[in-house]
């Protein structure tokens, strides 16, 4: 690695820090933000969510906006003129990264997700969490009554079906729940790909202070064409879930393997 080379992987390794350090203290100040947001809001439940998905959106176009800034990463939306038809839907992504969820909050606004059941126990903003989120610590009929409650408001709820980051090199494995869901509610399903290059350093057991090597990272997110689940209502509900299921994993898997910058494709060539 050249000199120059080095000093920019540096630097990049210091933004990175410096931008996990804002994030955590823009979180600090708004678990002092929304109980104002909650006075504003008449003490109404679904007003105080609407404005405070509101002001979510444009707190994380604000991070990914500083990280861009700094040379971390590079946003590309292809399809961006489908986000406006991200109505009551159950958003389904791949999941190659930390910052996936991330990416998503930024671009589509009035969203939902699933969350680690710790952290509306212990984190310092789990009244904020315990209200704009669903916590997996729920049971599912819980899970789905919130989430159905939602999007009959218009929200959308993202979920990823591997359940965990996708490991380099493997074939994707998803979970059933995002189908069950998508049936469950009958709501149509959003699949969103995300692409791009190999994502050192927020790839599942990789190492806090690691980055790619020579670029900063590319975030490739391609907003595909919903699936209305309506098809699979003449399938009993088990055939449904595996079919819808499988529709997803083809689709992504497709998506992987046409994917430029997909290291996997890289080595291939």
């Amino acid at each position: 690695m050249k000199l120059i080379q080095r000093l920019v992987y540096v630097w990049r390794l210091f933004a990175k820090v410096i931008s996990y350090a804002s994030f955590g203290g823009a979180s600090a100040l708004f678990s002092c933000i929304f109980p104002i947001i909650f006075v504003l809001s008449g003490f109404n439940k679904e007003r105080f969510k609407t404005m405070s998905r509101a002001v979510n959106l444009r707190w994380f176009k604000l991070f990914v906006w500083e990280m861009t800034v700094l040379g971390i990463l590079k946003l590309n939306v292809k399809h961006s003129e489908r986000i406006k038809d991200i109505h009551s839907c159950v958003v389904v992504a791949n999941h190659p990264s930390l910052l996936d969820v991330v990416m998503l909050f930024s671009i589509i606004p009035n969203v939902n997700c699933i969350v680690k059941g710790s952290l509306g126990k212990t984190s310092f903003i789990h009244n904020v969490i315990n209200t704009l989120f669903i916590p997996n610590s729920l049971s599912f009929e819980e899970q789905m009554a919130r989430a159905s409650e939602g999007m009959e408001c218009g929200e959308s709820l993202i979920i990823f079906p591997e359940g965990t980051r996708t490991r380099p090199g493997e074939p994707l494995q998803l979970k059933k729940g995002a189908a069950r869901f998508a049936l469950h509610s009958y709501h149509k399903v959003q699949p969103i790909y995300i692409g791009g290059n190999e994502k050192i350093g927020l790839r599942k057991h990789d190492k806090y202070f690691s980055f790619h090597p020579t670029e900063r990272y590319h975030y490739n997110l391609d907003i595909l064409e919903q699936i209305d689940t309506k098809k699979y209502s003449s399938h009993p509900n088990p055939a449904a879930v595996n079919l819808l299921t499988e529709e997803l994993r083809e689709i992504f898997e497709s998506y992987r393997k046409n994917d430029p910058e997909n290291p996997a494709n890289l080595t291939r060539a």
